[in-house]
């Protein structure tokens, strides 16, 4: 049964022999004009009733100069009606065709009853809209069980195409077919699509018929919607039936996207929760069950595994840098999973780490192809990891590879463990806790003596060049080789001793990296920092601070993990 939205069509009533109905006036697609039930004509204003009512005339007896003046007057009403009246037994038909114009006459049997035959239309309609109903429901249900396969997009777009015999492909925002049942002219049919805001849009282009239906994908929001496009090369497509197919489909598909996106941020969270476990461990690194999960989750010890650290190369807004990082890291884990790479990534408040399986080379066209501005951000890259205790490891060096970028002014965007010089190294392999420390004891002759401090710096800074060096201390270059002197009688040490210079050199770089990790001002252990007054008691307090914090050691930075905010 051919059925409607609003009930049956005219041709199923006058199949049906109990109504007893005869077409007087056909019309073109009179058969197929719907109808949703019957009511009297008694001589009412006939201008709101809806065009799909059949009007039953009731003049009794049906002469016909009675009827002739009765359809007179209805034919003068707007639009198209449907008219039922028994038949005179002297009605000519020419008449009819005159009076009837764009109206559609139907003849009763003389003897029929209005009430029951209007009681009749009513419950053949009825069990039209039944019939409709079904078939609907029948049609989510076979559609919504393909969703249960491995790959719902593509099984749902099958089974659209085998219900309404045409080419199903699902179109990103992209222009890209995903899923395609057969070839389809895009570059024909997208100009017709993309440019419009309307849910769905029906389409003839280049011989093809069909329509297209918006699917919002969760993950991209309106802005970036995709389209459910069917097609056929047969003129009247699609047909209601095929329609309702479409528009089931679409909501189908929306609702597919939807799961795997929930089910997508569900498997981050777990798998940001495991690295932030694995980044903490540093008393005890040997954690069977935490290596289970990190498994389980695809990344194996067994193969190249590193950490990485995404940091903006420059901050503007805390706003603005949140939103770029987040930009960031979505984009990142897309095109980890496209590139098939196992990973496990987190954002944190300034950063994005991960734990990945691939090589520095992988990562770094991985951040390429993840931004359109891979130089607005510093990549830091560590060792690769060989068991889950050397993941703190990978990750202070990474964490040390961003701090010498920033030192170096980000000459270069990114930098590996395999990169470090011979002093960085050092710095990676022994660990900043135990650096600093020793740091702390070899400078504390200097604790209170901020000036040897900016002095002792800045020399090395210039390359142990003594003008050069006075120059930037703005000193004459005898002053400065009276300061280094009184450096060396306090440290008891010989700047001309190859092994005491390297030493110096090394305390003091770790404790400015001590200070940049920690925020605070780098005083007079940065290189180019400018001299102070000898007798400034406010910098010697600052220079003080900055040596014990350095003899507590680490709580965030190179040497220690112990909480999810490093």
């Amino acid at each position: 049964m051919t059925t409607t939205e609003t009930g049956c069509t005219l041709g199923e009533l006058l199949a049906n022999e109990q109504l007893g109905l005869a077409l007087l006036t056909d019309r073109p697609g009179a058969r197929a004009r719907p109808v949703s039930g019957a009511r009297l004509a008694l001589g009412q204003d006939l201008d709101d009733v809806p065009d799909d009512l059949v009007l039953v005339l009731v003049e009794r007896p049906p002469t016909t100069e009675l009827l002739l003046g009765t359809l007179a007057r209805i034919a003068g009403t707007p639009g198209s009606r449907i008219i039922a009246f028994a038949q005179p037994d002297d009605l000519e038909a020419g008449p009819l065709e005159e009076i009837a114009g764009p109206h559609i006459l139907l003849g009763l049997p003389a003897a029929s009853d209005p009430a029951e035959l209007i009681g009749e239309i009513g419950r053949a309609t009825a069990l039209a809209e039944e019939a409709l109903t079904r078939q609907l429901t029948s049609l989510q249900r076979a559609l919504a069980q393909v969703l249960a396969a491995p790959v719902p997009l593509q099984a749902l777009t099958a089974r659209v195409a085998q219900i309404c015999n045409a080419v199903v492909t699902l179109v990103g925002a992209d222009g890209v077919s995903e899923f395609a049942t057969g070839p389809l002219p895009l570059s024909l049919l997208m100009p017709e699509i993309s440019g419009s805001e309307d849910e769905a849009q029906t389409f003839a282009v280049g011989g093809w018929y069909g329509m297209a239906v918006r699917v919002n994908d969760p993950a991209h929001g309106r802005d970036a919607p995709a389209w459910l496009l069917v097609a056929a090369r047969r003129d009247g497509f699609p047909d209601p039936y095929s329609t309702a197919a479409v528009f089931i489909a679409a909501s189908l598909a929306e609702t597919s996207l939807q799961i795997d996106l929930g089910a997508l941020r569900q498997e981050r969270a777990v798998r940001s929760a495991v690295l932030e476990q694995a980044l903490a461990l540093r008393a005890e690194r040997h954690d069977a069950e935490l290596a289970g999960r990190i498994a389980s989750l695809g990344v194996s010890f067994d193969h190249e595994a590193r950490a990485v650290v995404i940091e903006l190369a420059r901050s503007s807004s805390a706003a603005r840098d949140a939103t770029t990082l987040e930009g960031l890291y979505e984009s990142l884990q897309r095109t980890l999973d496209e590139a098939d790479i196992a990973h496990l990534t987190v954002l944190r408040e300034n950063r994005i780490v991960s734990l990945a399986q691939a090589s520095p080379a992988t990562v770094r066209r991985s951040i390429v192809k993840a931004t359109p501005t891979p130089r607005d951000f510093l990549v830091g890259i560590g060792r690769d990891a060989a068991d889950l205790g050397h993941v703190v490891d990978s990750y202070h060096d990474a964490q040390l590879a961003i701090r010498v970028l920033r030192r170096d002014k980000a000459v270069r965007p990114s930098m590996c463990y395999e990169d470090f010089d011979f002093a960085t190294r050092l710095f990676s392999d022994v660990g900043m806790d135990r650096m600093s420390e020793w740091a702390n004891e070899l400078l504390r002759p200097l604790e209170d003596k901020r000036t040897m401090l900016v002095t002792l710096s800045t020399y090395f800074e210039h390359s142990q060049n003594i003008m050069e060096a006075a120059e930037a201390l703005a000193v004459h270059h005898n002053s400065l080789r009276y300061r280094l002197s009184k450096i060396e009688s306090t440290l008891q040490v010989s700047l001309r001793d190859p092994s005491a210079v390297s030493s110096l050199f090394l305390a003091l770089t770790t404790l400015s990296m001590v200070e940049a990790e920690n925020g605070t001002p780098r005083g007079g252990l940065a290189p180019g920092a400018r001299p102070q007054p000898a007798g400034d008691a406010k910098g010697a307090q600052a220079a003080g601070a900055v040596l014990t914090e350095a003899r507590q050691g680490l709580s965030a930075g190179f040497g220690a993990a112990v909480g999810p905010e490093r």
